[in-house]
């Protein structure tokens, strides 16, 4: 593997493995010097030189360090006690005459430390020691116990969360070994059977040494082969252990050098585990790598430094482990969280800036669409009128110019074809100014514009409209269709019926149904011999067509000598209502 350190980098890797090896170790010389023994403490120690306490005033107690059983205490001159671990027992002077020297420690059940330090002295200082072993022996341990369980614990349930995680399983797996391994350091000894406890507590140890190396392997990138490797170095030891045990060696003897070699290809693990993964989050690597050699540093010295030598109560650094998890967990947490503030931060400022520039094209292609709409609107309308103008006016001048070429009209003729084109143009104009007004005012418009044709014509018109206010309304083309129907059968009129009169009738039918009727009292005519007519036939099917084209039916009743009758029915508003009623 192939990676480049540049100077900067060796330093900010040395710096954090520096000062977070400092942090801890502080920690643990405060912690230290806030659990000492009591001052001369040693000076209370029963040796076989001091057999007897010191005479003192007040009341006087013993106790022995590093018991994991009850015993009892027989001091030449003094009552036999009943001592317990992490437990000051009182002291009273012998009544009779003992001629006994000297002192004993006998255990209740067998096999109990017999060389454990024996104290005796002023009660008050013999009660603060005991209760300085009790924190470090009991108290320390259940707290070591509590914490690694419920983490482990916590990580296994949440497993699903992080959608089983192959980092997160085995290190809450760890973490339920490394409290199993404590318990059985703390406790074993006094609660499990004394002819096995040193393979399960020494198998339990490099069982914790070997579920490190897997996480370590998870962490940098899980490799198979790594993983067996690592597994079969732990049942190797294990076999180990038990031969010898199986064959009566003393398991001490050899078992720090196992501890060593466990220790050291660890370290080597982590270091190469480190560098795979230094390339993708160098950051990250750093931190839990620190951390990694704190911990190291912890066992290291436990196991070499401190319990070697150790004489009398003791603080092994690695009862700072809670407080580590702690400490790793918090700042591993609050980092993310950091990081995962800063990833929101920038999500959200990219997505306004998104948002923004949506909006502005939104608000530009908005603009366009508009814009189109009104293009399109005035097409539409230009189109309209060129179809109208043209099917209208534009017909009507049309077969004028023709008839006048081929000299076919009289005067008469010629102005009636020039009145229907201006007509039409005016229904036009009509039909476009009344967009969106109440029919009624529409027709009573119709009425003003035709009445006064028809006055030069000495024929009459009235107009009578019987719709309830507010009157409905219809579109451009309709309107400029009932026009033009109306227009025609007035033309029709005005041709034909040799009549004085002309009535216009508006009035509703209910639900929206209204019904025009256009009367004369002309002479009438026969509308089943109509089409035999030349042009009448026309005429009549001309109208019916309108009729259809607004969505009406038109009823023609004419008899001869009876007048004429043009009823159309037309819905106007049944779409208007049902709005109305949704709108209420």
């Amino acid at each position: 593997m192939r990676l480049a350190f540049g100077r900067s980098t060796w330093s900010r890797a040395l710096t954090i493995v520096f000062a977070t090896q400092v942090l801890f170790w502080s920690a643990y010389a405060v912690m230290f010097l806030s659990l000492r023994p009591p001052s001369g403490l040693e000076a209370d120690q029963l040796t076989s030189t001091r057999s007897t306490p010191a005479p003192g005033d007040g009341l006087m107690g013993a106790f022995v360090s590093g018991l994991t059983r009850a015993a009892v205490l027989r001091v030449a001159g003094w009552q036999p006690t009943v001592v317990y671990p992490g437990r000051v027992s009182l002291l009273l002077r012998s009544q009779g005459t003992d001629s006994a020297t000297g002192w004993s420690l006998a255990c209740l059940k067998d096999p109990c430390g017999k060389t454990n330090p024996v104290y005796a002295g002023s009660f008050a200082r013999m009660e603060a020691a005991a209760r300085l072993e009790r924190f470090q022996r009991h108290d320390i341990v259940w707290i070591n116990i509590t914490v690694a369980a419920v983490v482990g614990v916590a990580l296994l349930l949440l497993l699903p969360i992080s959608r089983f995680s192959r980092l997160q399983a085995i290190t809450g797996i760890f973490l339920l070994i490394v409290a199993t391994e404590t318990w059985i350091s703390g406790f074993g000894a006094a609660r499990l059977t004394q002819s096995w406890f040193p393979v399960l507590r020494y198998a339990a140890q490099f069982l914790v040494f070997a579920w490190l190396a897997l996480m370590m392997n998870a962490f940098a990138g899980w490799r198979a082969r790594e993983a067996m490797a690592t597994a079969a170095c732990f049942l190797a030891a294990l076999a180990t252990f038990i031969a010898a045990f199986l064959s009566h060696v003393d398991i001490a003897s050899f078992v720090r050098l196992f501890q060593g070699a466990a220790l050291a290809l660890l370290f080597g693990y982590a270091i190469l585990a480190a560098l795979r993964l230094f390339r993708t989050t160098p950051g990250l690597t750093l931190r839990d790598m620190a951390l990694l050699l704190v911990a190291l540093a912890f066992i290291g010295f436990d196991l070499f430094l401190l319990l070697p030598r150790q004489h009398g109560l003791a603080l092994r650094s690695v009862l700072l482990s809670p407080p580590l998890l702690v400490f790793i967990f918090l700042f591993e947490l609050a980092l993310r969280g950091r990081r995962l503030n800063q990833e929101v931060e920038a999500a959200r400022n990219d997505l306004q800036r998104q948002v923004l520039e949506q909006d502005v094209d939104l608000v530009h292609s908005s603009n366009l669409l508009r814009r189109q709409d009104r293009l399109l609107a005035v097409h539409e309308e230009r189109q309209r009128l060129l179809r109208d103008m043209h099917d209208g006016a534009g017909g009507l001048l049309t077969h004028l110019l023709l008839d006048l070429r081929q000299n076919r009209l009289t005067p008469a003729q010629i102005e009636l074809g020039l009145q229907s084109a201006v007509d039409d143009l005016r229904n036009i104009a009509s039909a476009i100014d009344a967009d969106d007004e109440p029919i009624d005012e529409a027709l009573a418009a119709f009425k003003e514009r035709i009445a006064a044709r028809l006055s030069r014509s000495t024929i009459a018109f009235t107009y009578d409209c019987a719709l309830p206010a507010p009157a409905p309304s219809i579109d451009v083309r309709r309107l400029l269709s009932l026009y033009r129907l109306l227009q025609e059968g007035v033309t029709n009129v005005v041709r034909h019926a040799e009549a004085s009169a002309i009535d216009l009738k508006v009035e509703s039918k209910g639900d929206g149904v209204i019904a025009i009727t256009l009367s004369d009292n002309g002479k009438g005519f026969d509308p089943g011999r109509a089409g035999s007519s030349p042009g009448e036939g026309r005429g009549l099917a001309n109208m019916r067509r309108r009729a259809e084209q607004i969505g009406g039916t038109l009823q023609i009743d004419s008899t001869p000598q009876g007048g004429t009758g043009l009823v159309l029915t037309l819905t106007v508003w049944a779409d208007r209502k049902r709005l109305g009623t949704v709108e209420k």
